[in-house]
């Protein structure tokens, strides 16, 4: 087990973005999906239902208007997706060998499905967006980012990594 001296600024920043995605998940998203269909009556005294009140405004799907789809996709990212962060925790902490093709996997994936809620909203207008406006936009866009952002460096890092590998084994050879 490698200890956390040893460990590279950007494992550093990876684990923390991870805890940071399995905190979230397992408190604001597992209450929307224990009470998405509550969320409207507790609007006025929990703070988290106040939160999704809040971001109804520029996705109503995850608020009063909410999707079969909607369900299914926080579902998975609460119930599978965490199990593979844990996993890929434990990867990075044991410096396991398929460590960055997994963190590679799970970063890709995870990118591409950030920008795939937003390309199907743009492209259909924003149907769920309660009125356009900058405000909404940036409710809509912003909250997002870090996961966005966070997997997208995920994938980059090992990217990285595994080009430098093969680099280093196509010389070799």
């Amino acid at each position: 087990m490698s200890t956390p001296d040893k460990m590279s600024t950007s494992d550093r920043v990876i684990i923390g973005l991870l805890a940071f995605f399995l905190c979230i998940a397992f408190s604001l998203e597992l209450y929307w999906i224990v009470y998405n269909d509550s969320l409207v009556a507790r609007a006025d005294h929990e703070l988290f239902a106040r939160l999704f009140q809040i971001y109804g405004d520029a996705d109503r799907a995850y608020y009063d208007k909410i999707t079969p789809m909607a369900i299914g996709l926080e579902q998975i990212n609460v119930f599978i997706t965490q199990i593979v962060n844990v996993w890929l925790l434990w990867a990075i902490v044991q410096r396991v060998y398929y460590r960055h093709i997994l963190q590679l996997f799970v970063g890709s994936y995870l990118a591409y499905s950030v920008v795939l809620y937003f390309w199907a909203a743009h492209v259909t207008g924003y149907p769920d967006m309660r009125y356009q406006s900058p405000y909404t936009f940036f409710l809509f866009y912003a909250p997002n980012l870090p996961w966005l952002l966070g997997y997208a460096y995920m994938a980059w890092d090992s990217i990285r990594y595994l080009g430098a590998r093969l680099r280093g084994h196509a010389s070799a050879a």
